[in-house]
């Protein structure tokens, strides 16, 4: 019966509709067209073009009849080249005014979702370095996955203003014949063959400072950035409810009344909905204060103290326990950990 529910909530996972004019777009350069491919316009109606999602086989089929299209197994990878989207440019322009290149990472990884629901970015501690991994959600297909790791790889060059080889290595589930291919597409990194996907850099540069920096503008697209993310369109009543406690952190009340009433439900109501969820309101706020406290951490910009308190708590030792139930480790120690250089 558990398996039953797992893979009923996978069959759920869609995608930003967006994607689906940025794969049209790319096609433009081949001299071709969604058009052309019947099996495409049998399976989007205007009413269905104009939803915020597509069902996760929907995207998968659209991206494997834009690879047949242009005749490029390496069209994910070579996309970036071709088009680049507005989530992606206002994800960009928030990490070009962090103050690091650590914070605009972390910034990165943050507002990742405004771009796509079928991969997530998880940080990875190495011995001297930092893996930026990408996280299926479902079964995304793999030249989504590439698109996604193409963009990144632009991404993070254009922060490297000196090109200091900010990305080390980029690893691709991808045969070590094709790799040659792959690294030229990629402007530089190494590209290594892997059982996933994910960005290797270097950490001896995250608290270098950005010439790109803006401490007058980084607040307001911080800003603008987390109020896309609380009224992002989602299919996933679990992340809408994990957004607007994100923007109620540190304001002293996340209680779930002011989370219910903005989505026109009762409080009791959101609660029974999160339990067919198999998980609950104040699970998630702790899910959401956890996040948020390795993120700050991470970030380096704030004393502990007050993390403790941006995150809602009454003192700085009640966040001290939490931080050892979700971690294992003092807030102390995982700083000293996430800073340390060999």
């Amino acid at each position: 019966m558990l398996n039953n529910q797992k893979a009923s909530k996978t069959a759920r996972i869609r995608e930003r509709a967006f994607w689906l004019p940025v794969i049209e777009q790319a096609l433009h350069h081949y001299e071709r067209t969604l058009k052309h491919s019947g099996i495409v316009q049998n399976l989007f109606s205007d009413s269905q073009e104009r939803s915020p999602f597509i069902e996760q086989a929907s995207c998968s089929l659209v991206w494997s009849e834009a690879s047949r299209l242009a005749e490029d197994d390496l069209l994910g990878l070579r996309i970036n080249r071709l088009f680049c989207p507005t989530p992606l440019n206002a994800l960009a322009l928030t990490a070009q005014a962090s103050g690091n290149i650590g914070a605009a990472i972390n910034n990165l990884t943050r507002f990742f979702p405004i771009v796509s629901t079928q991969v997530k970015l998880e940080m990875r501690l190495l011995d001297a370095e930092t893996e930026i991994r990408l996280q299926p959600q479902g079964t995304p297909h793999a030249q989504h996955i590439e698109a996604i790791l193409g963009y990144l790889a632009r991404l993070l060059t254009q922060l490297d203003l000196d090109n200091q080889g900010l990305v080390t290595r980029v690893n691709l589930i991808r045969p070590d014949s094709e790799l040659v291919a792959c690294a030229r597409l990629l402007d530089g990194p190494e590209a290594v063959s892997a059982e996933h996907y994910s960005l290797v850099i270097s950490r001896d540069l995250l608290d270098k400072p950005l010439a790109s920096a803006d401490p007058f503008l980084l607040p307001r697209l911080t800003e603008a950035m987390q109020d896309l993310l609380a009224n992002l369109p989602s299919s996933d009543l679990v992340e809408q409810v994990k957004r607007r406690i994100q923007l109620l952190l540190g304001s002293g009340d996340v209680s779930a009344e002011r989370v219910a009433v903005p989505m026109n439900i009762s409080p009791r109501h959101l609660r029974r909905k999160l339990s067919q969820e198999d998980t609950s309101y104040e699970q998630l706020v702790d899910e959401v204060r956890k996040e948020a406290a390795v993120r700050m951490i991470s970030e380096g910009q704030l004393s502990l103290t007050s993390i403790a308190y941006e995150l809602g708590f009454l003192d700085p030792s009640s966040f001290t326990r939490a931080f050892r139930r979700w971690t294992d480790m003092s807030p102390t120690a995982f700083r000293r950990k996430v800073t340390q250089k060999d």
